[in-house]
């Protein structure tokens, strides 16, 4: 599962980077029931105008078209939002089921 694993790490922390206006970020990889979730919060704050938040979104959803590849291509699931961080800020998330982490980029059988 390390490639596709590193892949999605590296995009979702890439995407918090250069679009917060902190540079500071949590990210935390869960394993359970065969799949491995990947979470990273960001210190972008709410908007308070729910157009301006739709375009902030749709903006991540653009930055993030190669984890949607690569979480497609994992037969997995990914998003933006959700629970926030209890000191606010924008949550992403992804999740990769083993078997289909596994045959990412022709691996191994499961």
């Amino acid at each position: 599962m390390a490639e596709p694993v590193v892949q999605v790490v590296s995009e979702l922390t890439t995407c918090a980077y250069r679009l917060s206006l902190t540079k500071e970020m949590y990210v935390s990889l869960r394993y359970r029931d065969a799949a491995l979730r990947v979470t990273v919060y960001d210190g972008h704050p709410r908007h308070t105008h729910a157009r301006l938040g739709a375009l902030c979104v749709l903006n991540r959803r653009a930055t993030l078209r190669l984890l949607d590849e690569v979480v497609r291509a994992c037969r997995g699931d990914w998003g933006i939002g959700g629970a926030r961080e209890p000191g606010g800020g924008t949550r992403m998330w992804a999740v990769l089921p083993r078997a289909g982490a596994v045959g990412y980029l022709g691996g191994g059988e499961v």
